[in-house]
């Protein structure tokens, strides 16, 4: 089953190609929340963070946009915007920032809302009853390159998958091929299991896990693992209900 955000420690080893390209010094983060009160409770979760930096917060989606030009590590964004809906500034960041990670931080948790949101590229969805020591956790559990997702939000991913029969080849003349190593590693990802915990079930390097990442984001024409699972989902290269 996926790993459900809050059910199980996030706080994995960050793998070491993720090191090793990560930028130097804290992690810059913005912050995107119309309701001033949960905005500065996101501030004051990570405010105890000593390798992570606030460098921009908003109230609304025409002045979280701007912060998108600052270069973030990752954004904490909501969804239900006063003037226009969050999924704008990720598709701004994978435009403008494509390696800045992205934490959906919603009161939204309809299939809807959802899918489209991995679609557009989120690293991770979790809600806003989360509190604020795993708010925390969850931002570093993204920094490292892992995908937070709510328990309620994960079931409607196995609803798009359950009972559904994957193929051994693509499914159509028109659907990606992935290898059947490059499959059994994303359903390890969609599951919420880091590449180090992928690479050691697996029996391969952490290099040869960042080589197949690479091969699936370009196979899948996609930029993050919330949109290789989405659109891998879709073509029904793999499932992520099995036991």
């Amino acid at each position: 089953m996926l790993k459900a955000a809050g059910t199980n420690d996030p706080m994995s080893e960050t793998e070491q190609e993720q090191a090793s390209a990560a930028p130097k010094g804290k992690a810059r983060v913005i912050i995107v929340e119309d309701d001033e009160r949960l905005r500065t409770y996101a501030i004051n979760a990570l405010a105890s963070a000593g390798e992570i930096e606030i460098v921009g917060d908003a109230g609304n989606l025409a002045a979280g946009l701007p912060l998108v030009d600052l270069l973030p590590d990752l954004a904490l964004l909501d969804l239900g915007l006063p003037d226009g809906s969050g999924i704008s500034v990720i598709e701004a960041i994978r435009a403008k920032v494509p390696a800045c990670k992205v934490l959906v931080f919603t009161v939204f948790e309809d299939k809807a809302s959802v899918i489209n949101t991995l679609k557009a590229g989120a690293d991770g969805y979790i809600l806003k009853d989360t509190s604020a020591e795993m708010v925390l956790a969850h931002v570093r559990a993204t920094l490292a390159g892992e995908t937070p997702i709510s328990a309620r939000a994960a079931s409607h991913l196995l609803s798009l998958v359950r009972d559904e029969p994957v193929a051994e080849e693509a499914t159509g003349a028109e659907a990606p091929h992935l290898s059947p190593r490059e499959r059994e590693l994303l359903e390890y990802l969609a599951r919420g299991l880091s590449r180090k915990e992928a690479a050691r079930i697996m029996n391969l390097s952490p290099y040869t896990v960042a080589e197949y990442v690479q091969g699936i984001y370009r196979k899948l024409q996609v930029k993050s693992r919330g949109e290789a699972v989405f659109e891998a989902i879709q073509a029904k290269l793999i499932r992520i209900d099995r036991d």
